[in-house]
């Protein structure tokens, strides 16, 4: 498969400077791809070598093995953006979540102002059904692209992916083999000069209530009629390490890379985190981030 794909496939790359907590050991294989055409391509081609593959947006949500992914992974920088005149916006998968919900605001269409800071892309986005500030992709989303694992490419409408609180039936074992394409929002018309002004709210909270630096995003979903971040906080565990792996201070459900953590440094703080706020509250909380590769 490295023969076939020539001089676009890199091999035995290091896949921390690929994920936003800057840790991850090498992929067999690794492609960027910057049109949804040679996704396709390059994911058929695996598909015919029989080789596992793993897509990568912006590597947010994820935590990657020390010991790397086997296979093929392919980083999916397709960005093309459409906005129509009756306010659908279609947008490829690689596209950031944030520049969209900038964009659209700007154009004076209503309804991804929560997006503005979300660090994610389009994908992956759709995957997760990621929100903030009580929206979602489910409430927006009309229809996306999706490529099956037989290698066939469908439009499918929102309610095909089932979506719930930060999940759809492609998020985990159940999405394996498939991939998001492109997505299709419908939006509706608003005011730009407030739309752009939620959007700096949407921002300025973000930045007060979240830590920047090297961080997976939220670490544990909330639980029924509470939030992750207060119940370990309550725990005592903000600021808590192992190794350069930190409980956040700002955000206590946001875990940091101090400068060299190691995915076994994070994993371990991570299980420590879970097992305290059960012990303490009764509560298992639930991951939000995935771990992929070798572990």
């Amino acid at each position: 498969m490295r023969k076939a794909l020539g001089r676009r496939a890199r091999r035995d790359e290091p896949l921390a400077p690929y994920t936003a907590m800057r840790v991850g050991g090498p992929a067999d294989l690794l492609v960027v791809c910057r049109t949804v055409e040679e996704v396709v391509e390059v994911v058929g081609m695996a598909q015919a070598y029989d080789v596992p593959f793993l897509l990568l947006g912006s590597g947010t949500n994820v935590l990657v093995a020390d010991a790397g992914v086997r296979g093929l992974v392919v980083v999916n920088r397709a960005r093309r953006v459409r906005v129509e005149e009756d306010g659908t916006v279609w947008a490829e998968a690689g596209a950031p979540m944030a520049a969209l919900a900038r964009e659209t605001a700007r154009r004076g269409l209503a309804g991804l102002e929560w997006a503005a800071g979300l660090p994610g892309t389009v994908g992956g986005a759709v995957v997760g059904n990621a929100g903030a500030f009580g929206g979602d992709v489910a409430s927006v989303l009309r229809s996306a692209t999706v490529l099956e694992p037989e290698g066939t490419v469908v439009e499918r409408p929102a309610e095909w992916f089932e979506f719930g609180y930060r999940s759809s039936r492609l998020k985990g074992a159940r999405g394996e083999g498939w991939v998001v394409l492109t997505a299709t929002f419908g939006l509706r018309p608003g005011d730009p000069d407030a739309l752009e002004a939620r959007v700096a709210g949407a921002l300025q909270e973000r930045r007060a209530r979240q830590p920047s630096g090297a961080t997976m995003g939220s670490t544990f979903k909330n639980p029924p009629g509470d939030y992750a971040g207060r119940l370990i906080e309550a725990a005592g565990l903000k600021g808590y390490r192992i190794g350069d792996a930190v409980v956040s201070e700002q955000h206590a459900n946001f875990i940091l890379n101090a400068g060299g953590a190691t995915a076994a440094e994070v994993w371990a703080l991570i299980q420590h985190v879970r097992a305290e706020v059960e012990r303490q509250f009764g509560v298992r909380l639930e991951l939000e981030v995935e771990r992929v590769g070798e572990w």
